[in-house]
Protein backbone atom coordinates (compact mmCIF):
# COMPACT_ATOMS: atom_id res chain seq x y z
CA UNK A 1 0.00 0.00 0.00
CA UNK A 2 2.82 2.39 0.94
CA UNK A 3 4.67 1.49 -2.25
CA UNK A 4 1.52 2.22 -4.29
CA UNK A 5 1.09 5.63 -2.63
CA UNK A 6 4.74 6.54 -3.24
CA UNK A 7 4.41 5.58 -6.89
CA UNK A 8 1.32 7.77 -7.17
CA UNK A 9 3.16 10.72 -5.61
CA UNK A 10 6.13 10.27 -7.95
CA UNK A 11 3.79 10.12 -10.95
CA UNK A 12 2.00 13.26 -9.79
CA UNK A 13 5.29 15.12 -9.44
CA UNK A 14 6.34 14.07 -12.94
CA UNK A 15 3.10 15.44 -14.37
CA UNK A 16 2.87 18.60 -12.28
CA UNK A 17 6.52 19.68 -12.20
CA UNK A 18 6.77 20.71 -15.88
CA UNK A 19 3.55 22.70 -15.54
CA UNK A 20 4.87 24.55 -12.51
CA UNK A 21 8.17 25.21 -14.28
CA UNK A 22 6.37 26.58 -17.32
CA UNK A 23 4.22 28.86 -15.18
CA UNK A 24 7.27 30.22 -13.36
CA UNK A 25 9.38 30.69 -16.48
CA UNK A 26 9.73 34.31 -17.53
CA UNK A 27 10.04 33.33 -21.20
CA UNK A 28 9.40 30.26 -23.31
CA UNK A 29 9.33 29.23 -26.95
CA UNK A 30 5.90 28.82 -28.51
CA UNK A 31 5.82 27.90 -32.21
CA UNK A 32 9.58 28.64 -32.25
CA UNK A 33 8.97 32.25 -31.12
CA UNK A 34 10.18 33.64 -27.78
CA UNK A 35 7.22 34.86 -25.68
CA UNK A 36 7.01 36.57 -22.30
CA UNK A 37 4.80 34.84 -19.73
CA UNK A 38 2.17 37.55 -20.14
CA UNK A 39 1.44 36.05 -23.57
CA UNK A 40 1.11 32.40 -22.50
CA UNK A 41 -2.69 32.60 -22.48
CA UNK A 42 -2.96 34.45 -25.79
CA UNK A 43 -5.26 32.99 -28.43
CA UNK A 44 -3.82 30.32 -30.70
CA UNK A 45 -4.83 30.27 -34.33
CA UNK A 46 -7.30 27.85 -35.88
CA UNK A 47 -6.74 26.23 -39.27
CA UNK A 48 -8.89 27.95 -41.89
CA UNK A 49 -7.49 26.32 -45.04
CA UNK A 50 -4.80 23.75 -45.79
CA UNK A 51 -3.31 23.27 -49.28
CA UNK A 52 -0.47 20.79 -50.03
CA UNK A 53 2.72 22.20 -51.51
CA UNK A 54 3.45 20.79 -54.95
CA UNK A 55 3.14 21.31 -58.68
CA UNK A 56 -0.32 19.84 -59.32
CA UNK A 57 -3.38 22.00 -60.00
CA UNK A 58 -4.74 21.52 -56.46
CA UNK A 59 -1.35 22.42 -54.91
CA UNK A 60 0.58 25.64 -54.48
CA UNK A 61 4.29 25.88 -55.16
CA UNK A 62 6.78 25.88 -52.33
CA UNK A 63 10.53 25.70 -51.85
CA UNK A 64 11.02 22.35 -53.63
CA UNK A 65 9.13 23.54 -56.71
CA UNK A 66 10.92 26.90 -56.87
CA UNK A 67 14.11 25.71 -58.54
CA UNK A 68 14.90 29.24 -59.79
CA UNK A 69 14.59 30.66 -56.24
CA UNK A 70 12.24 33.43 -57.31
CA UNK A 71 10.31 33.26 -54.02
CA UNK A 72 10.99 32.61 -50.34
CA UNK A 73 9.46 29.14 -50.67
CA UNK A 74 5.85 30.22 -50.10
CA UNK A 75 3.20 31.97 -52.22
CA UNK A 76 3.73 35.72 -52.34
CA UNK A 77 0.13 36.61 -51.47
CA UNK A 78 -3.35 35.38 -50.59
CA UNK A 79 -6.66 37.18 -50.19
CA UNK A 80 -10.17 36.14 -49.11
CA UNK A 81 -13.11 36.83 -51.40
CA UNK A 82 -16.45 38.18 -50.14
CA UNK A 83 -17.65 34.63 -49.38
CA UNK A 84 -14.61 33.62 -47.35
CA UNK A 85 -12.97 31.50 -50.04
CA UNK A 86 -9.25 32.12 -50.54
CA UNK A 87 -7.43 33.30 -53.65
CA UNK A 88 -3.76 32.24 -53.53
CA UNK A 89 -1.12 33.69 -55.82
CA UNK A 90 0.81 30.56 -56.81
CA UNK A 91 3.77 32.40 -58.31
CA UNK A 92 5.94 29.29 -58.61
CA UNK A 93 3.34 27.42 -60.69
CA UNK A 94 2.34 30.66 -62.46
CA UNK A 95 -1.32 30.57 -61.51
CA UNK A 96 -3.93 32.41 -59.46
CA UNK A 97 -6.06 29.83 -57.66
CA UNK A 98 -9.32 29.99 -55.72
CA UNK A 99 -9.76 27.44 -52.93
CA UNK A 100 -12.94 26.77 -50.98
CA UNK A 101 -12.89 26.50 -47.21
CA UNK A 102 -12.84 22.71 -47.64
CA UNK A 103 -9.57 22.96 -49.56
CA UNK A 104 -11.14 22.13 -52.92
CA UNK A 105 -9.81 23.98 -55.96
CA UNK A 106 -12.59 26.10 -57.47
CA UNK A 107 -10.74 28.19 -60.08
CA UNK A 108 -7.31 28.06 -61.67
CA UNK A 109 -6.24 31.06 -63.76
CA UNK A 110 -2.98 30.70 -65.68
CA UNK A 111 -0.50 33.57 -65.28
CA UNK A 112 2.09 32.15 -67.68
CA UNK A 113 1.74 35.12 -70.04
CA UNK A 114 2.31 37.79 -67.38
CA UNK A 115 6.02 37.67 -66.64
CA UNK A 116 8.22 35.15 -64.86
CA UNK A 117 7.22 36.20 -61.35
CA UNK A 118 3.90 37.77 -60.38
CA UNK A 119 4.64 39.27 -56.98
CA UNK A 120 1.21 40.52 -55.89
CA UNK A 121 -2.41 40.76 -56.96
CA UNK A 122 -5.44 42.87 -56.06
CA UNK A 123 -9.13 42.75 -56.89
CA UNK A 124 -10.35 44.95 -59.75
CA UNK A 125 -13.85 45.25 -58.31
CA UNK A 126 -15.77 42.17 -59.44
CA UNK A 127 -14.40 42.43 -62.98
CA UNK A 128 -11.05 40.74 -62.48
CA UNK A 129 -7.62 41.40 -61.03
CA UNK A 130 -4.55 43.58 -61.10
CA UNK A 131 -1.24 41.66 -61.27
CA UNK A 132 2.13 43.08 -60.24
CA UNK A 133 4.96 41.58 -62.27
CA UNK A 134 7.87 43.38 -60.66
CA UNK A 135 10.39 41.24 -62.56
CA UNK A 136 9.52 42.90 -65.88
CA UNK A 137 8.09 46.12 -64.45
CA UNK A 138 4.46 45.75 -65.55
CA UNK A 139 1.10 45.83 -63.81
CA UNK A 140 -1.38 43.76 -65.80
CA UNK A 141 -5.16 44.11 -65.68
CA UNK A 142 -7.00 40.85 -66.40
CA UNK A 143 -10.61 39.69 -66.36
CA UNK A 144 -11.96 36.75 -64.33
CA UNK A 145 -10.90 34.28 -67.04
CA UNK A 146 -7.30 35.50 -67.15
CA UNK A 147 -7.65 37.46 -70.39
CA UNK A 148 -5.48 40.58 -70.61
CA UNK A 149 -7.49 43.82 -70.49
CA UNK A 150 -4.63 46.35 -70.34
CA UNK A 151 -1.20 46.95 -68.85
CA UNK A 152 0.82 49.76 -67.27
CA UNK A 153 4.61 49.83 -67.26
CA UNK A 154 7.30 51.36 -65.06
CA UNK A 155 6.99 49.29 -61.86
CA UNK A 156 10.20 47.25 -61.81
CA UNK A 157 10.82 47.96 -58.13
CA UNK A 158 7.23 47.98 -56.86
CA UNK A 159 6.65 46.02 -53.66
CA UNK A 160 2.87 45.63 -53.43
CA UNK A 161 -0.48 46.71 -54.87
CA UNK A 162 -3.89 47.30 -53.30
CA UNK A 163 -7.42 48.40 -54.09
CA UNK A 164 -9.89 49.71 -51.54
CA UNK A 165 -13.20 51.44 -51.05
CA UNK A 166 -12.64 53.70 -54.07
CA UNK A 167 -11.64 50.68 -56.21
CA UNK A 168 -8.60 52.59 -57.43
CA UNK A 169 -5.18 51.01 -57.84
CA UNK A 170 -2.54 51.80 -55.21
CA UNK A 171 1.11 50.89 -55.82
CA UNK A 172 3.86 50.79 -53.17
CA UNK A 173 7.09 52.11 -54.76
CA UNK A 174 9.91 51.98 -52.15
CA UNK A 175 12.51 53.34 -54.59
CA UNK A 176 10.38 56.49 -54.98
CA UNK A 177 9.57 56.55 -51.24
CA UNK A 178 5.96 56.91 -52.36
CA UNK A 179 2.59 55.26 -52.80
CA UNK A 180 0.99 55.96 -56.18
CA UNK A 181 -2.76 56.10 -56.85
CA UNK A 182 -4.22 55.37 -60.29
CA UNK A 183 -7.79 56.00 -61.42
CA UNK A 184 -9.96 53.54 -63.31
CA UNK A 185 -8.60 55.14 -66.50
CA UNK A 186 -5.13 53.98 -65.35
CA UNK A 187 -3.81 57.55 -65.16
CA UNK A 188 -1.80 58.69 -62.14
CA UNK A 189 -4.05 60.65 -59.78
CA UNK A 190 -1.95 61.15 -56.65
CA UNK A 191 1.52 60.52 -55.28
CA UNK A 192 1.93 60.10 -51.52
CA UNK A 193 5.52 60.74 -50.37
CA UNK A 194 5.92 58.45 -47.36
CA UNK A 195 7.91 55.98 -45.35
CA UNK A 196 6.87 52.45 -44.36
CA UNK A 197 4.34 53.75 -41.81
CA UNK A 198 1.82 54.74 -44.51
CA UNK A 199 -0.65 51.94 -45.17
CA UNK A 200 -2.38 51.23 -48.47
CA UNK A 201 -5.54 50.39 -46.51
CA UNK A 202 -8.10 53.14 -47.07
CA UNK A 203 -10.08 54.80 -44.32
CA UNK A 204 -12.96 57.27 -44.44
CA UNK A 205 -13.45 58.79 -47.89
CA UNK A 206 -10.72 56.64 -49.39
CA UNK A 207 -8.01 58.47 -47.45
CA UNK A 208 -4.98 56.38 -46.53
CA UNK A 209 -4.20 55.48 -42.92
CA UNK A 210 -0.87 55.78 -41.19
CA UNK A 211 0.70 55.12 -37.79
CA UNK A 212 2.99 57.44 -35.86
CA UNK A 213 4.79 55.05 -33.53
CA UNK A 214 6.79 55.86 -30.41
CA UNK A 215 8.35 53.52 -27.88
CA UNK A 216 5.27 53.46 -25.64
CA UNK A 217 2.51 54.89 -27.80
CA UNK A 218 1.11 54.50 -31.30
CA UNK A 219 -1.11 57.12 -32.96
CA UNK A 220 -3.45 56.32 -35.83
CA UNK A 221 -3.85 59.13 -38.35
CA UNK A 222 -5.74 59.76 -41.57
CA UNK A 223 -3.65 61.11 -44.44
CA UNK A 224 -6.00 63.89 -45.52
CA UNK A 225 -3.72 65.40 -48.18
CA UNK A 226 -1.37 63.39 -50.38
CA UNK A 227 1.29 66.06 -50.93
CA UNK A 228 2.45 68.01 -49.09
CA UNK A 229 1.46 65.55 -46.39
CA UNK A 230 -1.31 66.54 -44.00
CA UNK A 231 -2.86 64.22 -41.42
CA UNK A 232 -5.85 64.12 -39.08
CA UNK A 233 -5.31 62.39 -35.69
CA UNK A 234 -7.82 59.60 -35.06
CA UNK A 235 -6.85 57.61 -31.96
CA UNK A 236 -3.98 56.54 -29.69
CA UNK A 237 -2.94 53.11 -28.40
CA UNK A 238 -0.64 53.45 -25.37
CA UNK A 239 1.49 50.46 -24.37
CA UNK A 240 0.40 49.56 -20.84
CA UNK A 241 3.57 47.62 -19.97
CA UNK A 242 5.78 49.53 -17.53
CA UNK A 243 9.05 47.64 -18.17
CA UNK A 244 11.26 50.33 -19.79
CA UNK A 245 12.93 47.89 -22.17
CA UNK A 246 9.60 46.78 -23.66
CA UNK A 247 8.73 48.96 -26.63
CA UNK A 248 6.51 48.97 -29.67
CA UNK A 249 8.30 47.50 -32.69
CA UNK A 250 5.42 47.35 -35.16
CA UNK A 251 2.09 49.08 -35.77
CA UNK A 252 0.11 48.22 -38.90
CA UNK A 253 -3.32 48.69 -40.42
CA UNK A 254 -4.14 45.25 -41.82
CA UNK A 255 -7.62 45.64 -43.28
CA UNK A 256 -11.31 46.14 -42.71
CA UNK A 257 -14.46 44.00 -42.72
CA UNK A 258 -17.76 44.38 -44.57
CA UNK A 259 -18.98 46.83 -41.89
CA UNK A 260 -15.97 49.13 -42.47
CA UNK A 261 -14.44 48.29 -39.08
CA UNK A 262 -10.66 48.68 -39.09
CA UNK A 263 -8.26 45.95 -37.97
CA UNK A 264 -4.95 47.00 -36.46
CA UNK A 265 -1.92 44.96 -35.43
CA UNK A 266 0.45 46.22 -32.69
CA UNK A 267 3.51 44.33 -31.49
CA UNK A 268 5.83 45.07 -28.56
CA UNK A 269 9.11 43.33 -27.71
CA UNK A 270 11.88 43.51 -25.12
CA UNK A 271 14.76 45.41 -26.71
CA UNK A 272 17.42 43.12 -25.21
CA UNK A 273 15.90 39.63 -25.17
CA UNK A 274 13.69 40.11 -28.22
CA UNK A 275 10.85 38.40 -26.36
CA UNK A 276 7.33 39.19 -27.53
CA UNK A 277 5.34 40.93 -24.78
CA UNK A 278 2.40 41.96 -26.94
CA UNK A 279 1.00 40.88 -30.31
CA UNK A 280 -2.48 42.32 -30.30
CA UNK A 281 -5.22 42.66 -32.89
CA UNK A 282 -7.64 45.57 -32.45
CA UNK A 283 -11.03 45.84 -34.12
CA UNK A 284 -11.94 49.53 -34.31
CA UNK A 285 -14.50 51.90 -35.74
CA UNK A 286 -13.43 53.93 -38.81
CA UNK A 287 -12.44 56.67 -36.33
CA UNK A 288 -10.13 54.28 -34.45
CA UNK A 289 -12.29 53.66 -31.37
CA UNK A 290 -11.56 50.18 -29.98
CA UNK A 291 -14.45 47.71 -30.27
CA UNK A 292 -12.53 44.54 -29.36
CA UNK A 293 -8.95 43.40 -28.85
CA UNK A 294 -7.11 40.11 -28.49
CA UNK A 295 -3.51 38.94 -28.06
CA UNK A 296 -2.54 36.19 -30.49
CA UNK A 297 0.12 33.48 -30.83
CA UNK A 298 1.55 32.90 -34.29
CA UNK A 299 4.02 30.84 -36.24
CA UNK A 300 7.10 32.72 -37.50
CA UNK A 301 6.78 34.34 -40.91
CA UNK A 302 9.01 32.46 -43.36
CA UNK A 303 9.55 35.44 -45.64
CA UNK A 304 10.27 38.97 -44.55
CA UNK A 305 9.47 40.69 -47.83
CA UNK A 306 5.97 39.50 -48.67
CA UNK A 307 3.49 42.20 -49.71
CA UNK A 308 1.53 41.40 -46.52
CA UNK A 309 1.32 38.57 -43.98
CA UNK A 310 -2.10 39.28 -42.43
CA UNK A 311 -5.44 39.90 -44.14
CA UNK A 312 -9.03 40.31 -42.95
CA UNK A 313 -12.13 38.45 -44.17
CA UNK A 314 -15.48 40.15 -44.78
CA UNK A 315 -16.84 38.70 -41.52
CA UNK A 316 -13.87 39.89 -39.46
CA UNK A 317 -11.47 36.96 -39.24
CA UNK A 318 -7.77 37.81 -39.30
CA UNK A 319 -5.81 35.36 -41.44
CA UNK A 320 -2.10 34.64 -41.69
CA UNK A 321 -0.13 31.61 -42.92
CA UNK A 322 2.56 29.05 -42.09
CA UNK A 323 3.99 25.86 -43.59
CA UNK A 324 3.44 22.78 -41.42
CA UNK A 325 5.68 19.74 -40.92
CA UNK A 326 3.72 17.80 -43.56
CA UNK A 327 4.55 20.36 -46.25
CA UNK A 328 1.14 22.03 -46.31
CA UNK A 329 0.51 25.73 -46.84
CA UNK A 330 -1.80 26.54 -43.94
CA UNK A 331 -3.99 29.66 -43.64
Amino acid sequence: MIKRVLLAIVALLIVVAPVIAAEEAEYKLINSLNYHKGMYEAAAGEIYLKVPLGSEAANVGGDEQDTERYTAGVPFAFRPDENGNIWILDSVNQALKLFGKDGALQKNISLANFGKVVRDFAFDGKKGFWLLSAHDGFIYRIDMTGKLVSQIEGFADARAIETGVLEELLVDMPTMASILRFGDDELLREQYPCDESLSMIEGVGGKLLTFEMGEKNARLLLRSVASPAETIPLSEYPLDIETPEVKYVSAKVIGHDKDANLYLSLTACHEETGAIYRDRIFRCTPAGKILAQKDILLFPCLAGDLPRDRVVTADGKVLTYYVDSDNNYVV
